[in-house]
């Protein structure tokens, strides 16, 4: 009940939208994210970071993801506030939109997650 609850969450927070523009994820980051779909306003990306990644600086729409290789995940904000969260394969989330910041892997093996975002 509770994976259906989050999963009608994250499809609220899809349809609802956003008010920041966000970055293109995959143009920023070619080396770490593949585009898997782009169609009718909604792009899922495949993100593989090996121990140490890092994103350059970027922003999101709505999104949500699941977690296929677990591990450390931070990221800091420009603010210079920091979260880290330690997924594990078979792990969802959701959120945004989010302000600019960076993240990494901050673990010792390679995290793999799927995150679809809502388009303008």
């Amino acid at each position: 009940m509770k994976t259906i609850l989050k999963l009608l969450f994250s499809l609220v927070l899809l349809a609802l939208g956003n008010s920041l523009k966000a970055q293109d994820l995959c143009s920023k980051n070619p080396k770490y994210c593949k585009l898997l779909s782009d169609t009718a306003g909604v792009k899922m990306m495949l993100i593989t970071l090996p121990p140490g990644a890092k994103l350059s600086e970027h922003t999101h729409p709505v999104n949500m993801g699941y977690v296929i290789k677990g591990g450390l995940y931070k990221w800091t904000y420009t603010s210079g506030k920091t979260e880290s969260a330690d997924l594990k394969a078979g792990d969802s989330f959701h959120g945004g939109p989010e302000t600019p910041h960076h993240s990494w892997n901050a673990g010792k093996t390679t995290l793999q997650f799927v995150l679809v975002e809502k388009q303008e």
